[in-house]
């Protein structure tokens, strides 16, 4: 059914079909990898065509909507994750609409009653577009910054006096919000990204 699907929606947009990787792609392609998600080998394998194709639009479907594995595919670099049956749909709208790209795609982290109630730093996750991050709760807004650019040490024990938090390896301060630096001994801001929260989920994106 999903293939008789993909099938259809590419027929359609005017793309051509292949079950294999092209050897190269000549100037202005556009490639859309559909793969079924069914475990965490299927996630490995996105990162890895990720690497070779880097422009790629990577969709995934799963045929039952399991949230961890959903959330996996996400996180690992799958620029849409959609179920099974809802797969054509959502493949007509991606080939529809030659402006998607998957380079300011926002990714979701975690589910929004995850991080309910909770203030100050909330986790840490490795994410395979912006490595190491974390999220916080400062000022009634849900932040996501890098680690200490310093040492690359996780904030996250740091202590929190308003948006300022102070790393707990050397002591160097920073602003949650703007990414400021406020003290030494690093000479760098904090890497900053832009957070929202959409349909439940708590959505980053990867730009600064």
């Amino acid at each position: 059914m999903a293939l008789r699907a993909i099938s259809r929606a590419a027929q359609e947009a005017g793309f051509v079909i292949a079950t294999e990787a092209p050897s190269s792609l000549a100037p202005f392609t556009r490639l859309v990898i559909v793969a079924e998600v069914v475990n965490q080998d299927d996630i490995l394998a996105a990162r890895s065509w990720k690497d070779e194709f880097p422009s790629a639009y990577l969709v995934g479907f799963l045929e039952m909507p399991k949230q961890s594995l959903w959330l996996a595919a996400e996180r690992a670099g799958f620029d849409l994750v959609c179920s099974r049956g809802s797969v054509g749909p959502a493949l007509r709208k991606v080939l529809g609409d030659d402006t998607l790209t998957s380079t300011d795609r926002a990714i979701a982290v975690c589910n929004s009653a995850d991080i309910a109630g909770r203030l100050g730093h909330l986790m840490d996750l490795e994410l395979e577009s912006l490595g190491a991050i974390s999220l916080w709760r400062v000022e009634g807004r849900v932040l996501c910054t890098g680690r200490c650019p310093h040492q690359r040490v996780s904030l996250a024990s740091g202590e929190i006096d308003g948006s300022v938090v102070t790393c707990p390896a050397h002591g160097s301060r920073f602003d949650l919000i703007s990414g400021e630096r406020m003290r030494g001994p690093s000479d760098f801001d904090l890497a900053c990204y832009g957070t929202y929260e959409e349909n439940g989920r708590v959505w980053v994106l990867p730009k600064r």
